[in-house]
């Protein structure tokens, strides 16, 4: 008889999805031993079961995608980050921070799909609950597609008997059983839920995402030297909906979002990220943090050296990005009329800089000696944040603000923290809208204008943007400047944006970025741009797709490994 990990259940209870545990919950003659026919006899432990698959997803990540793009660099010459970017990989299985092959998990969500209707609990908590699981798989899939490409499609609980060496299904398949998934999820789930949890919203907002990666240039060409392909081969006979048919699907499935209406954007950008209340209409998916339960270390990675907590020198923005924040009227800061003066490159500039960046002279807050501090970051040439890398200070000139708490004093090595991962929000809605829909228009019409200029004025931007202002390409070069500003940092988005544009051989590869070198004569700042990185980066075509992990190779030979990427010794 199946017995099911009593140690699996007592981590979901501790990860607070739900309120709070009965403690006789699990107050058997021999707990360690709960049987699948006691599981899904006990609603509440089926709840438990679904808090582990909650608990399955990632949230913060401590370093790595911000870093590997042009959002960010870490200090530490010698961790992942830093070695992805010159293609140094690692790991001896071929992965290390890239791998996410999560079959473990698609097997517990197929378990619990697979008994969940049998269960002896009333039926509209069965129909929500097989939502949300099926929100989760869907999740998990795109998870490994947008990694690897097509991944093998397993539905079904597989038995010992089964032959457990599965092929890999095609991309589009793969694209098409996700949005599936997606869609039979929204008839399942309720319109609102509390937040940490699945609503009908999020596996539509989700659909929307996947859609606008599958109409993008990654995912849809005909050109086989254009980018590398996973083991589809992709060409006009087998691609299916052309390319406007895809965008057209991606606009409609972000506007059912926006139809919904129950959806805002929260005005405050800093707020954005601490309020936990049911107020914040921009969560859509989140994933939640509690302290003494589970936390995370972001306020302690990013600080400097004087308001530091046994961690640090993790994230310093590129200024490469800081150049990408428009000005207060909406110019970039090489358009003419922008008002940006280069001698005081940080004033006038929109609301998602003050609240992303830690510039020369921007206050931020931490723990000195037990108390709450608030500093003035001194990052020139001299100042008490600037040198001294191998403590932890900038070495770029900048520090990431983005979602800190400014309140908490207790944070520490990788923990501490306890803000909610945001992993879906309403201004992506929008900007996949925007996006979706001014790629199978000839023309951006007045919807994709009042998506950009709905993201645009709550970041403080006072011109507003009119129809016919701007062309197809023009657009789509705002749009794409304004995710990278809106999504910076901690939200590892640009990555995965560059690749599905097909532009990361081009903005990642044999090219230096840069940081701000400030020095100071009484009380005027100069400021000089030198490179950053030390030698140019790497990024070869076959990194589109990352290899499938070499271990995963070796027991499944009906596997392939992705164009390029070694297969492991006896394959």
């Amino acid at each position: 008889m199946k017995r099911i990990s009593l140690n699996i259940l007592l981590l979901a209870c501790a990860s607070m999805l739900f309120s709070a545990c009965d403690k006789n919950l699990l107050d058997q003659n021999n707990p360690d031993a709960i049987t699948s026919i006691d599981l899904w006899k006990d609603p509440k432990l089926i709840g438990l079961y679904l808090n582990t698959i909650y608990g399955d997803r990632p949230g913060w990540n401590y370093n790595f995608y911000d870093n590997i793009a042009d959002d960010s660099r870490s200090n530490w010459t010698g961790n992942e980050p830093n070695n992805h970017i010159y293609d140094q990989w690692m790991d001896g299985d071929v992965g290390g921070y890239t791998a996410y092959w999560k079959y473990e998990e698609v097997v517990r969500i197929n378990d619990f799909l697979a008994n969940i209707d049998a269960a002896q609990m009333d039926d509209a908590t069965k129909t929500r609950y097989k939502g949300e699981a099926r929100f989760m798989r869907a999740f998990l899939y795109f998870e490994m597609v947008q990694r690897y490409g097509g991944v093998p499609v397993i539905t079904k609980v597989q038995h010992i008997t089964d032959d457990l060496s599965v092929p890999r299904n095609s991309l589009n398949d793969c694209f098409k059983f996700i949005i599936e998934e997606l869609d039979q999820a929204a008839t399942e789930l309720p319109p609102d839920a509390p937040r940490g949890r699945v609503s009908k919203g999020a596996a539509m907002a989700l659909k929307g995402r996947v859609a606008l990666y599958w109409a993008s240039p990654q995912y849809l060409t005909t050109d086989d030297n254009a980018l590398y392909k996973d083991v589809e081969t992709i060409n006009s006979n087998t691609q299916g909906a052309g390319a406007a048919e895809r965008w057209k699907a991606a606009a409609d499935a972000s506007q059912a979002v926006i139809a919904l209406g129950a959806y805002d954007l929260n005005p405050d950008l800093k707020a954005l990220w601490l309020d936990k209340s049911a107020n914040n209409k921009e969560a859509i998916f989140e994933v939640q943090y509690k302290k003494g339960f589970k936390s995370h270390g972001l306020d302690a990675l990013v600080k400097p050296p004087y308001l530091g907590a046994g961690d640090g020198g993790q994230r310093f923005p590129l200024q490469e990005l800081v150049d990408a924040f428009p000005m207060k009227n909406g110019r970039l800061i090489g358009e003419s009329g922008s008002g940006y003066t280069a001698s005081d490159p940080y004033t006038g500039r929109d609301d998602r800089f003050y609240a992303a960046i830690g510039y020369n002279g921007a206050k931020t807050w931490g723990n000195k000696g037990g108390v709450l501090t608030q500093i003035a970051l001194e990052t020139f040439e001299g100042g008490r944040d600037y040198g001294n890398m191998d403590a932890g200070n900038t070495l770029t000139g900048y520090y990431t603000l983005k979602a800190l708490d400014t309140q908490n004093i207790n944070y520490s090595y990788r923990a501490g923290s306890d803000q909610p991962w945001l992993e879906i929000r309403y201004a992506e809605v929008l900007l996949n809208y925007a996006e979706a829909a001014n790629e199978y228009m000839a023309v951006p019409d007045q919807s994709v204008y009042d998506a950009v200029n709905k993201v645009r004025t709550r970041a403080g931007i006072t011109t507003v943007l009119t129809p016919g202002s701007l062309t197809k390409d023009q657009m789509r070069s705002l749009i794409r400047n304004e995710r990278y500003v809106e999504f910076c940092l901690v939200e590892q988005k640009r990555y995965w944006d560059l690749k599905r544009w097909g532009v990361a051989h081009e903005k990642l590869n044999n090219v230096k970025h840069h940081s701000v070198y400030i020095t100071q004569t009484g009380s005027t700042f100069t400021y000089d741009y030198p490179e950053r990185d030390p030698r140019p980066l790497r990024f070869d075509k076959r990194m589109y797709w990352f290899p499938i992990p070499g271990s995963e190779l070796t027991k499944n030979l009906k596997l392939m490994q992705n164009q390029d990427w070694p297969l492991p010794p006896g394959r």
